[in-house]
């Protein structure tokens, strides 16, 4: 069916009639059901329809009947309009013949009726002759070229333009596509939004050939399709962003198939040296507010959880190295806040995690506490709502830790979309020398009774690809805030614009640094063997904003051609980290109260 705005129609209607109006033909006044109305055929006059970047002159005729009008099937605009949509455009003797791809149509004088194969619909001014010129309406272009057509209120200029035929997800549902296809090519662009976080797709010059188009998937929810635009047509595709999920683009450029690969990957859970556990029992149970999730587990475990704002409304807990005893569980709730609660096994390999998914009907309250057990959690959802923009939106804990030692939090500077420092003669970055720093230094530590908390343990940005430096820092300190590291050590390479510049340095904020600091400045100097630059105090975001005693490590210089060699070495940095380790268990040994060793 055919989509022009009444009130672009009225003004153009209003246009014309300021116009001399010959009366070229009239039917009879419409009578019983079926017959046609009254036909006023005025001048023609100049329509540029756009379509895919070209802009196609051609001469309209208004007919008195609302949103229709008549051109003459042999103007030369129509062939080469249906030429950008891959159909031919002919006029036969007494009949209009249209060739799109294996479709063969054709439309005579005074056929009431578009044939079955391009939908059958009832036309209310059929073709006809206008001073000896067969003319055809204007509307067929819709059916015949699979096509929208809007006109703006000028009256002077419209629109044609493809439609999006179908929008659907295809494959598995841990790596779907999201396949657009569409009459004609359309090109695309992607920006995302925040509170709540959502990737969007702006498909620009097509329109939606049923609004009834609807995307489901269990763990995304629903993918919002809207008419953005018309006129011209931007439809918009509105992806909400879930923990663990990827979305790569397909290459840019005009297609009729435009495809988006979704992952549904795991959690970037920080802590990584949590044994396996078991889910032993998951139930939800009503309470005086509200309900609680109660989640009993076999040992301690470390969870992640994430939450979607309104129109979402779900919360995310996810609990990695935990494997769910039994099939999945759904509870369904419908107290007016709470909608379900799902609980599965989001993923078996390379490492388990179980995945508990909270529908909710409104922004409730929510709250994650000890359970009355040892190893058990519970997420209770309060008969309260929130100030969506006040609401946290993600946050980490432990039930409890593994070992009885201390808990040290390494954060590997930069990584993902943000290199830090490049040595572009050695090809080194900093992202890459302090995550295999740090992975060197996290497995000596554990060796010796820590628990450790990483803020990342491979190649990714901590928050997300393209977010601001505040955005990724505070994600950062998150993670050591809200699991309750003893200690922070942040590590890095320095680089200067004076390749000559060279040394160790540590750096501090806060007084409980000093101490850290104290003792970590000997042993790594040592180990490092360049000049001493000292600890240094600057207000670094990582420093600033811990609740814990932490220390901003400068290794040496990736701009120093000699310092960027050593850290380049894998003996270098292994050296590197059993300094760091040395200096750690002394700190332990005199201010930590758990039993961590020492070197």
């Amino acid at each position: 069916m055919r989509r022009f705005w009444s009130a672009w129609m009225l003004l153009l209607l209003g246009l014309f009639s300021t116009l001399p109006v010959v009366a070229r033909e009239t039917a009879e006044p419409q009578g019983a059901a079926g017959e046609q109305p009254i036909v006023v055929v005025g001048e023609a006059r100049p329509l540029s329809l756009k379509a895919l970047g070209t802009t196609v002159p051609l001469k309209a005729r208004t007919t008195g009947v609302e949103d229709e009008f008549l051109v003459a099937a042999t103007d030369p605009g129509l062939p080469s309009l249906a030429s950008l949509f891959g159909a031919e455009w002919a006029w036969r003797e007494d009949c209009l013949l249209v060739r799109r791809g294996d479709l063969k149509v054709q439309l005579g004088l005074g056929q009431e009726e578009l044939p079955p194969d391009v939908g059958g619909r009832r036309l209310e001014v059929p073709a006809r002759l206008v001073d000896g010129v067969p003319h055809v309406p204007l509307s067929c272009l819709e059916d015949l070229l699979a096509v929208r057509l809007t006109l703006a209120a000028d009256g002077k200029t419209g629109w044609v333009e493809p439609l999006i035929q179908s929008i659907r997800l295809e494959g598995d549902s841990r790596r779907p596509k999201l396949v657009i296809r569409s009459s004609a090519p359309l090109t695309f662009k992607t920006f995302s939004l925040r509170r709540p976080e959502r990737y969007v797709i702006d498909l620009a010059g097509g329109v939606l050939d049923t609004p009834a188009l609807k995307v489901t998937h269990p763990e995304l929810g629903d993918i919002r399709l809207g008419q953005f635009q018309l006129g011209p047509a931007i439809t918009r595709v509105v992806i909400p962003s879930i923990p663990g999920l990827t979305i790569v683009a397909p290459p840019p450029g005009p297609s009729r198939e435009i495809a988006f690969e979704l992952t549904m990957q795991g959690v970037s859970a920080p802590a990584r040296d949590f044994p396996v556990q078991k889910v032993t029992v998951a139930r939800v149970e009503p309470m005086a507010s509200g309900q609680r999730v109660v989640l009993q587990f076999s040992g301690p475990v470390q969870y992640e959880w994430t939450r979607l704002l309104p129109p979402d409304n779900r919360f995310f807990l996810d609990l990695p190295q935990a494997i769910l005893v039994g099939p999945k569980q759904e509870f369904q709730v419908q107290d007016g806040h709470l909608r379900s609660v799902r609980i599965s096994q989001f993923q078996t390999e390379p490492a388990p995690i179980t995945r508990v998914v909270v529908d909710l009907e409104k922004a409730a309250q929510t709250r994650l506490t000890a359970g009355e057990t040892p190893h058990s959690l519970v997420l209770e959802i309060r008969h309260d709502t929130i100030e969506p923009s006040m609401a946290m939106l993600k946050g980490y804990g432990t039930t409890s830790f593994p070992s009885s030692g201390g808990v040290v939090c390494l954060d590997p500077g930069h990584g993902g979309s943000d290199p830090g420092a490049v040595n572009r003669a050695l090809g080194l970055t900093e992202k890459e020398v302090t995550l295999d720093l740090c992975l060197r230094l996290a497995r000596i530590l554990r060796t010796r009774g820590w628990n450790v908390v990483m803020t990342r343990d491979n190649d990714r940005d901590v928050s997300w690809a393209g977010s601001s430096a505040r955005e990724e820092l505070g994600a950062r300190v998150q993670i050591a805030n809200d699991l309750g590291a003893d200690v922070l050590v942040s590590v890095h390479c320095n680089a200067s614009v004076n390749p000559a510049a060279k040394g160790t340095s540590l750096h501090i904020f806060k007084n409980s640094d000093s101490l850290l600091a104290e003792e970590l400045h000997p042993t790594l100097l040592a180990a490092a063997g360049r000049p001493d630059r000292g600890i240094q105090k600057d207000r670094f975001y990582v420093l600033a904003h811990s609740r814990m005693p932490a220390v901003l490590v400068e290794a040496a210089f990736l701009s120093n051609p000699e310092e960027a060699r050593l850290l380049g070495t894998p003996e270098y940095r292994q050296r590197l980290a059993e300094a760091l380790a040395d200096g750690l268990g002394r700190y332990a040994s005199r201010y930590l109260k758990q039993t961590t060793a020492g070197p």
